[in-house]
């Protein structure tokens, strides 16, 4: 749980800050990723975490990261980076959001919903100084998952001049 507070309390995850390029996500989290590049944009899964990337004056640079929690009810194994194993325990294959919620409030962070039809089956909240956004399923089924748990948490975009466009199909893996 610590884990997923912190990341929705700070502008970093697992002690990276957004704004870190590549190599910095590589040295904190291991050389298991998959990359998806298109041009000037950059996605890379880690199975758990998921990071995207602009190339600002030919640099990498991380403006977004999202914790794909709903990805762990399949299994942890080559879910979570070792790395992040090591620094928090066991990761469990469900996180129920009242006890999130409750966590978050005792670190001071707090919820507000969002109205947002798009949303289908789930309900999305913000939290409003992080800008961090929660996503926790409202209705089965999506992927197994029962209602109020989390799906995701989204870091917002550090938003450059424009959105990036939409990422290729082609990927590369780690080293």
């Amino acid at each position: 749980m610590d884990f997923y507070v912190a990341a929705t309390l700070r502008n970093e995850v697992a002690g990276i800050p957004l704004g870190a390029p590549p190599e910095a996500w590589e040295e904190g989290l291991g050389d298991d990723f998959l990359d998806d590049i298109q041009r000037s944009y950059m996605r890379r899964d880690y199975g758990l975490i998921e990071i995207a990337f602009i190339k600002r004056a030919g640099l990498w640079e991380s403006v977004s990261t999202s914790l794909q929690i709903h990805r762990l009810a399949h299994g942890i194994d080559g879910v979570v980076p070792l790395s992040l194993a090591r620094s928090y325990g066991d990761f469990s294959r469900h996180v129920g959001f009242d006890t999130f919620r409750t966590a978050l409030q005792a670190q001071g962070g707090a919820l507000e919903e969002v109205d947002d039809l798009s949303m289908g089956g789930f309900n999305h909240f913000r939290e409003a100084t992080a800008r961090s956004s929660v996503y926790v399923v409202k209705e089965p089924p999506h992927d197994g998952l029962e209602p109020d748990v989390l799906w995701s948490i989204v870091k917002p975009w550090a938003r450059p001049a424009g959105p990036p466009s939409a990422p290729s199909h082609a990927a590369r893996g780690g080293r």
